[in-house]
């Protein structure tokens, strides 16, 4: 017997707009009383990702008093939409570790087998910080919903937000892997991410609606989950570097060509040609690990398919690999630097640290062609999260990277020079008595395989449709009026 089903959508919607999947479900053989659809007040300011992971929970407990479904270990088929990514899985997370705490082999109690997610935001969307505008107050809802926007649910689906970095620690880097908790039974998770975007008019209005390597809203790299987390202890100048894997699958990630955010949901349950509904019939088809192994190196090898093609577009104008960083950075005990600047420079052996001496510029000039094309034609966006500004995400195009690193390549055969893509930091503290050490801070050299938690698994600095966590501890300086020792 076929699972039963739930559909949670995103923020701004609600469960009308999925209607036409639900009538496609009971076209492929499911019972209508089997599919359930989940509805949420996205867009009240005071409702955060807590509270729908607490009303989630209580709606079902509901249902299961009702008989109307129950939380049997892998029963449950997911699908979800944007923001209904970070809150099934801070439901999934909340319900593991908490409602069943202390019940013995709790992961194997999972409830759910299939999480498929269209266009999800597990790592923001840039769009977010413009939803809480007064624009988007005017032009989204009317005064039936006292032109609130769900602002505290906003913070959280901003890139770089504190809400989702902590989300990915309770799962993607959680002690215990999450996706599958049992490897044999689930939960198998399927991404879906549209390579279209809205129209110019749109992009216009919304910054970003247009961003290549999106769906209009959420980037193919900020809907993937295939994440590593990076260390950087720069409480000494050479620092220590440490590159984290978490415990959970590669996971199954699937571009869907030619449609943006909102068109990767079907909206005619009759329409044959909808690419998302042959997809979701393949995902609901794996039932291990060696069938979902399979389907994800068969995503794979289109998704490459797809580059391939888009790079033979003329004038650049095809779609483009990209990678986002999430850099947050923190004193050594703990608390959040605001005002920072992290920076990529071609370099040199001889260039040691990211002094701004004279002796260091006018090595660092050499290669300021190339640094100028890394930090404009690699480098396209950078944002801090509006809230918090010691998060930071970085936009990466891999494509134009690769073109670079050609290009470096090519003068490192023409002339002997050993040149490199390396990073480096800089922190301003509040008072000149309140400083960091990031004068003296070594470059880190961000080419080559590095070693990782996993022995048998090493990893790349940069990886298209992918996003890196990037945690980084600096020291503080506290000068003579700050604290002194005197001696009468």
């Amino acid at each position: 017997m076929p699972n039963k089903v739930l559909i949670v959508h995103g923020w701004s919607d609600n469960y009308k707009s999925f209607l036409p999947l639900k009538q496609w479900l009971v076209q492929e053989g499911r019972q209508p009383t089997d599919i359930f659809l989940g509805n949420y007040k996205s867009m009240q300011d005071d409702v955060t990702f807590d509270d729908l992971a607490a009303g989630l929970q209580a709606r079902l407990e509901t249902l299961v008093a009702t008989k109307k479904i129950g939380l049997e270990p892998f029963s449950l088929d997911v699908i979800v939409h944007s923001t209904g990514g970070p809150v099934v899985r801070h439901w999934l997370h909340y319900y593991l570790t908490e409602v069943l705490k202390g019940k013995p082999n709790a992961m194997s109690l999972c409830p759910i087998q299939r999480l498929i997610m269209l266009a999800p935001a597990n790592f923001g969307s840039r769009l977010a910080a413009q939803g809480k505008t007064p624009l988007a107050k005017l032009f989204k809802h009317n005064v039936s919903d006292g032109f609130e926007t769900g602002k505290l649910i906003l913070d959280g689906l901003e890139l770089g937000s504190p809400q989702l970095w902590k989300m990915a620690h309770h799962d993607l880097f959680a002690e215990q892997p999450f996706y599958p908790c049992v490897p044999d039974q689930g939960p198998f998770v399927f991404i879906l991410s549209g390579t279209a975007t809205y129209g110019a008019l749109k992009g216009f209005v919304a910054h970003g609606a247009t961003e290549d390597g999106s769906d209009g809203t959420v980037r193919a790299s900020a809907a993937s989950l295939d994440s590593i987390k990076m260390l950087l202890d720069y409480r000494q100048a050479k620092g220590n570097f440490k590159m984290i894997r978490q415990h959970n699958r590669p996971f199954a990630f699937k571009l869907v060509e030619g449609k943006n955010h909102s068109e990767i949901v079907p909206r005619d349950p009759l329409d044959p040609q909808h690419p998302t509904l042959a997809i979701v019939k393949e995902c609901f088809a794996i039932n291990d690990p060696a069938a979902y192994q399979k389907l994800g190196d068969k995503f794979a090898a289109e998704n490459q398919e797809f580059y391939d093609r888009q790079r033979t577009a003329p004038d650049g104008s095809g779609v483009h690999a990209y990678q986002q960083f999430v850099m947050h950075l923190i004193d050594e005990m703990g608390n959040d630097v605001i005002d920072y600047r992290v920076d990529f420079h071609v370099i040199d052996d001889s260039i040691k640290t990211n002094s701004l001496h004279h002796e260091n510029l006018d090595k660092l000039r050499q290669y300021q062609d190339l640094t100028e094309r890394l930090q404009e034609d690699v480098i396209v966006d950078v944002e801090p999260h509006t809230v918090n500004n010691s998060y930071r995400t970085f936009f990466i195009n891999i494509d134009a990277l690769r073109i670079l690193e050609k290009d470096i390549a090519s003068r490192v055969a023409a002339a002997g020079q050993s040149l490199y893509i390396a990073m480096n930091i800089d922190a301003i503290g509040p008072t000149a008595d309140l400083t960091y050490n990031t004068d003296d801070l070594q470059y880190l050299t961000v080419v080559g395989i590095f070693p990782t938690t996993d022995p048998a698994r090493g990893a790349s600095f940069f990886a298209p449709n992918t996003t890196t966590l990037v945690e980084i501890t600096i020291s503080r300086l506290a000068g003579e009026q700050v604290m002194n020792i005197l001696q009468n």
